[in-house]
């Protein structure tokens, strides 16, 4: 039977331990993050991730319908004021509910093998998890088998991560790892690399996403180093480049980059039957 506790005072060490997995040190300490909202909930719960325990305020609850049937598991309610809430919420205008949960773990042996449809996206010295998070949603809706954050780890589990992936970090597999391991993941399973160039030999439009491929997104400030260009061209791959009209804007946004190249792949897939 699932337990119920009552929280009303912010001084309760429980409240004090949960404040500190708002920060990476604290999630990386205890191995646990909180998931914050109605959407994150259901999302950490429909990935099957491990939860420990779900904290709810009815006051703030009403504003967003209640809880809502199913919605808490063979876990640990916790009930608390309004106070409590918004001191450990991580948003400015809290839904009245989180769940504390275990991460996923992901791993390059478990991920599937690589085949006709296979896309991964490699997002390099990508340091905001906002972009990594926009990045995640992005490559969950174009179907990707996985997702690399290169060169810079960054925490999948950061409450602006979940935020801007609405959830997607929780299910698309994300793995961190440094450069030179993230091109020999992708050799050895013969993927072919679309490294996003400013100065790209190829329009994006007519590059072949067709065959297993990789589209690599780099920093915004300095772009992909010559190991990825040089990558391109063993694996048989492209570097390409967005053709835009703008006139004082340098770049797109890492995360745009990375919808209009892993979207041209979709199209290219669709019109070839291949999806």
């Amino acid at each position: 039977m699932t337990e119920q506790t009552v929280i009303t005072s912010l001084q309760n060490p429980r409240v004090k331990a949960l404040v500190k997995l708002r920060d990476q040190r604290g999630r990386r300490k205890t191995g646990l993050f909180i998931a914050e909202g109605m959407r994150a909930v259901e999302r950490a719960r429909a990935a099957n991730l491990r939860i420990g325990s779900i904290w709810t305020c009815n006051e703030l609850l009403k504003n967003t319908g209640g809880l809502p049937l199913g919605t808490a598991p063979d876990c640990e309610i916790i009930s608390v004021s309004a106070a409590v809430f918004n001191k450990v919420a991580y948003v400015r205008e809290p839904e009245g509910i989180l769940a504390v949960c275990e991460p996923p773990t992901w791993s390059v042996d478990a991920l599937p093998t690589t085949d006709a449809s296979t896309v991964d996206l490699v997002a390099v010295g990508t340091e905001k998890p906002g972009n990594l998070g926009a990045m995640v949603r992005t490559a969950d809706l174009a179907g990707c088998r996985s997702v690399v954050a290169a060169g810079t780890p960054v925490d999948a589990m950061n409450p602006n991560a979940i935020r801007a992936s609405t959830g997607a970090v929780f299910a698309m597999p994300t793995l961190s790892m440094a450069e030179d391991e993230a091109i020999a993941y992708l050799t050895d399973r013969r993927v072919r690399v679309i490294a996003a160039v400013v100065d790209g030999e190829v329009p994006h439009t007519r590059a072949d996403y067709t065959r297993p491929c990789a589209v690599i997104i780099g920093p915004e400030d300095k772009g992909l180093s010559q190991a990825w260009k040089d990558a391109a061209g063993r694996t048989g791959g492209q570097c390409v480049r967005i053709e835009t009209t703008g006139r004082s804007a340098d770049s797109l946004n890492a995360s745009v980059a990375a919808g209009v190249l892993l979207f041209e792949a979709v199209r290219q897939r669709r019109v070839g039957g291949l999806q």
